[in-house]
């Protein structure tokens, strides 16, 4: 009960809090070194747009459907709420937020990003750079240098309640947050195909920072499945860090029976989570479950063993993808190399007893 209810309330009052923030900025990038003029194009009707609001002209301008290519480095703090593309060209393709809010909120339909980098996000509340409450799927993605609230969650991506990411040939590096420093799952849906995420950074309290006394939010260095549905195919989950728990992936679920219900992870393919650290426990993994013991309202719920909750796919239909219910390949990877322990509490995935 205690892990439900005080993380809901946060979450709340900080969603509340990115709704603030309205439109895309026409503010220019922050000084670097020579970043390449934002252009912009709309694919379906051919206008072009150039300058520091090019990418905000395109976006306000844009049907549901469209294609919108991107040359340069494009400022951008932008809401999104129906079916778009947003596809880099030419090298170096960037949506830089330039520290004034998150990159991109996607509040409605399915965003699809292709071959562009997300950088420079930075926001109090939810999701440093890409904050997501519909659905996105990131092909060949760079969310880099993004950084979400100190009290709050998902410096890189934030997968809010109900919402689906799909990230594919992508990597997520060097966000930090108080909490999931690189993805946040919040009740939601993630994949991971040939993708990675390394080097990001929880970095709220070192005492019960997982325990969300006074608002603070250490763990989750790489990704936390806060009661939601994630897979990891021939992906790697490497050199993050918490500054009390989880320094790889950090795994909420619920129990019914004995079977998890909700907060599952399942690896696959070649997918590896290697040296990971934590000041406290979990380097690799570190896990935890509950049962519900009275419907409430409000549920009330009791701890739970947490075995059972990270699984490994044998290549059977028993194991899908949480998103495209397509067939997992088994898995073949490793936990290895993390800091203080690989897992916490000891779990047994597949044939690996992981402690």
């Amino acid at each position: 009960m205690t892990y439900w209810v005080i993380r809901s309330a946060p979450r709340q009052a900080a969603l509340a809090l990115g709704l603030v923030v309205i439109g895309a900025t026409s503010g220019a990038p922050p000084a670097l070194a020579g970043p390449a003029p934002c252009q912009t194009k709309n694919v379906r009707t051919g206008v072009e747009y150039k300058g520091t609001s090019a990418f905000a002209t395109a976006l306000a301008a844009a049907a549901t459907g469209d294609t919108i290519n991107v040359w340069g480095s494009c400022p951008s703090n932008a809401r999104i709420s129906s079916d778009v593309t947003l596809r880099g060209k030419g090298k170096n393709a960037t949506l830089d937020g330039g520290k004034q809010g998150r990159v991109l909120r996607i509040g409605g339909g399915t965003t699809t990003i292709r071959d562009l980098t997300i950088t420079n996000g930075k926001t109090t509340s939810l999701g440093g750079g890409i904050y997501v409450g519909s659905a996105a799927v990131l092909v060949g993605v760079q969310v880099s240098g993004n950084e979400a609230g100190a009290n709050n969650f998902g410096g890189g991506i934030e997968a809010d309640a109900g919402s689906q990411v799909t990230l594919v040939n992508s990597t997520v590096s060097g966000n930090t947050a108080g909490g999931s420093g690189g993805i946040d799952m919040f009740s939601s849906t993630v994949s991971l195909t040939n993708s990675i995420v390394s080097g990001n950074h929880a970095t709220g309290a070192t005492i019960d920072g997982c325990a969300f006394d006074g608002g603070i939010f250490s763990c989750a260095g790489g990704i936390w499945n806060y009661h939601g549905r994630l897979a990891l195919v021939n992906s790697r989950v490497t050199g993050n860090d918490a500054a009390y728990r989880a320094g790889g992936i950090r795994n909420d679920a619920t129990f019914s029976g004995g079977v998890p219900q909700d907060g599952i992870t399942v690896l696959s393919g070649s997918s590896t989570i290697s040296s990971n650290t934590a000041g406290n426990q979990g380097g690799g993994i570190w896990a935890s479950g509950r049962v519900q013991t009275d419907p409430g309202p409000p549920p009330v719920f009791a701890p739970f063993s947490p075995n059972g909750s990270v699984q490994a796919a044998n290549g059977t239909a028993s194991y899908t993808d949480p998103i495209t219910a397509s067939t997992l390949p088994a898995w073949t990877g490793s936990i290895a190399g993390n800091s203080p322990d690989e897992c916490f509490p000891t779990l047994t995935i597949g044939s690996l007893i992981c402690g």
